[in-house]
């Protein structure tokens, strides 16, 4: 992983704690390891985070909440509801930990690639208030 990266993550992190509550998972045995989910505050608008990869972070969230204007360094994948999962164009599907989820099972989400803080603070801030 690059410090970038690193640096990506850790301000994700930071604003998490600061600006917005966690969702508890719907099973006590859940480590968050591949996904977790949080959520402003007033909004109650969610966000799936996927911080296990090395070149980015995922933004997994429901449509009607991805900002009217995304930076080009954002890739944005759309994903419609399938049984109790999700596809998109290809025929790939989504994190399937979502569907465990209230805020995400059976709404239209997009998942965003995010590689820089200012495009992290861009998805981020369009969450709050």
């Amino acid at each position: 992983m690059s410090g970038e990266v690193a640096e990506l993550k850790s301000f994700v992190r930071a604003f998490l704690r600061q600006n917005m509550e966690p969702v508890p998972p719907q099973r006590a045995n859940s480590g968050k390891v591949h996904l977790e989910v949080w959520r402003s505050p007033n909004k109650r608008r969610p966000v799936g985070l996927e911080m296990d990869h090395d070149a980015h972070v995922n933004f997994w969230l429901v449509r009607m909440n991805v900002p009217q204007s995304l930076p080009v360094s954002i890739t944005a994948v759309q994903k419609e509801p399938k049984g109790r999962g999700w596809t998109d164009a290809e025929g790939d599907g989504a994190n399937s930990n979502l569907s465990s989820y209230d805020e995400f099972r059976t709404k239209r989400i997009t998942r965003l690639a995010v590689t820089s803080i200012d495009d992290a603070r861009v998805v981020l801030e369009a969450l709050l208030p």
